[in-house]
């Protein structure tokens, strides 16, 4: 990367892994290298489909909902393969083959669906440049907070500083410095692209999409170009986290493929208002300070669930 010489040696996310701070944020050292050719090798196409989204606020579904939207040949291909393994994360994944296969081996005229968890104001020029569509879900930042907590200490159990208190959880994402961090920084860039480029940029809330899954599919499909050609029904079926959790690909804890969690690890809740059950009021109040300050001009809010 080019500016990878201005980088501090050293700093650790909670979990203990190596982490760097680009442009205002902060991004996990094993996915430099993949970063850096996403950034400057990817060559995107007007009818790309790209998902975008902090960590923990809904990626899983969106991706499930995306792909079973586009899919008119109706291959349910998430019956057998993980949400993850069907539509990657380039950031993470961007020079594993199987990636490059599907990037280079697309026939031209289809779209291509793909994700990234980088910030807007770092995401590849030429993404910007291309017409390309992408779609971001944002999720309340108390119930992101609390679904994170639960996946890092599920999936890291082994090394410092373990199992992750939830006071220290709370302060590391106040504070922003933690991968794709900050938090609320990632959110508003996003939203104030889709305010610039509603044609190109949808902002959806995970919140909208568990209270009126109905509106919110058609809503998308019809900003993929998908309007009259999906049964809604079975769109969210497919899509559904109980459905999903069930099957016998998704119910492996074991990381395979490359990745580094299991893929049981993507699924728990999935609710609205869970961080009631964990957060103290004083935590509580403190989020909902820093989101006041953070969202303060933006037009953008959050309901207090």
């Amino acid at each position: 990367m080019e500016n990878q010489q201005l980088l501090p040696t050293k700093f650790f996310s909670e979990t203990h892994h190596e982490i760097f701070p680009i442009e205002g944020f902060w991004y996990l050292a094993v996915h430099m290298e993949a970063m850096a050719a996403f950034r400057s090798q990817f060559e995107p196409r007007k009818d790309d489909i790209l998902l975008t989204s902090f960590v923990k606020t809904g990626t899983t579904w969106l991706k499930a909902l995306c792909y079973n939207i586009l899919d008119e040949e109706e291959n349910d291909l998430l019956a057998k393969k993980n949400p993850h393994d069907v539509v990657p994360t380039l950031d993470s994944s961007f020079l594993r083959d199987h990636v490059q296969q599907l990037l280079l081996n697309t026939p031209p005229g289809r779209s291509r669906l793909l994700h990234t968890h980088l910030p807007c104001s770092y995401l590849p020029e030429k993404v910007r440049s291309s017409g390309c569509k992408l779609v971001y879900v944002a999720r309340n930042p108390k119930d992101t907070l609390v679904s994170r907590w639960h996946f890092l200490n599920k999936n890291f159990k082994v090394g410092p500083a373990r199992p992750i208190t939830l006071e220290r959880a709370v302060e590391t994402f106040c504070s922003g410095v933690m991968a794709w961090g900050p938090f609320y920084e990632h959110v508003v860039g996003y939203w104030e692209e889709s305010r610039k480029r509603p044609e190109e940029v949808l902002f959806l809330k995970y919140e909208d999409l568990c209270r009126n899954p109905e509106e919110q599919v058609r809503k998308l499909a019809s900003f993929l170009g998908r309007k009259m050609s999906i049964d809604v029904e079975k769109v969210l079926w497919r899509s559904s986290l109980n459905r999903l959790k069930e099957l016998e690909v998704n119910k492996d804890d074991v990381a395979k493929e490359g990745k580094h969690v299991g893929n049981s690890t993507f699924f728990r809740t999935g609710t609205v208002g869970d961080w009631k059950n964990y957060l103290t009021s004083d935590m509580a109040q403190r989020i909902d300070s820093l989101t006041r300050v953070k969202l303060q001009g933006t037009g953008l809010s959050f309901d207090d669930e």
